[in-house]
């Protein structure tokens, strides 16, 4: 038994020890591919090939932005980033129930509540604090999903470049802004019904 387990060892090891890491396992290295140099000259002689062919690149340039040559459009349902909506009075929406905080896996959301304005009828409190660590979002969408007063939505909106940390760490004016800026402040969807951030649902077709 202790010979037979030996032996098959041996075979084992035996193989492993000859075989090459790449191509064929039995084919053993050339002399010409051991000094690198010819693989190397090889390499660069296909990229040189590739350098004079047809560039397959397209120039976002942002020119004109109903052109997918010209301007990236993103897909129906696309999360990118994050705007505050308003109600009828022009007050944010949001009624500081830390839902979404609560549900973000990253825990990017900070949020800090108080007591509504003596004019404000409709609520008792709002975010007198709201912060999204941008740095950490991972656009999963499920602060959208979670808000119960549909506060909180993400745009199509995407690649938007900072130079600093702190300029990833939206606050909640510039979350307000930002749906001003992208004319969705006031859409009243509900976790965007026909898979685009802020349109009003597409209506059904009756068979």
């Amino acid at each position: 038994m202790a010979h037979g387990h030996d032996n098959g060892h041996a075979n084992d090891g035996g193989h492993a020890h000859h075989e090459p890491t790449g191509g064929d396992p039995l084919r053993k290295e050339t002399f010409l591919e051991k000094l690198y140099l010819p693989e190397i000259g090889k390499g660069m002689f296909h990229t040189l090939k590739h350098m004079f062919k047809k560039s397959f690149t397209v120039d976002y340039d942002g020119t004109d932005r109903t052109n997918e040559k010209k301007n990236h459009i993103p897909r129906a349902g696309y999360r990118g980033e994050h705007y505050l909506k308003k109600d009828d009075a022009g007050h944010v929406k949001c009624v500081a129930c830390f839902m979404c905080a609560a549900a973000c896996p990253s825990e990017c959301i900070h949020i800090e509540g108080a007591a509504t304005p003596a004019d404000w009828k409709d609520r008792e409190r709002y975010p007198k604090r709201f912060e999204i660590d941008m740095l950490r979002c991972i656009y999963c969408g499920m602060c959208e999903e979670a808000c119960p007063v549909d506060a909180i939505a993400l745009s199509s909106t995407y690649n938007v470049v900072s130079t600093t940390r702190e300029e990833k760490v939206y606050v909640r004016d510039r979350l307000l802004s930002d749906g001003d800026r992208y004319g969705l402040s006031l859409s009243r969807h509900h976790y965007r019904p026909d898979g685009v951030p802020g349109a009003a649902p597409a209506a059904k077709a009756h068979h």
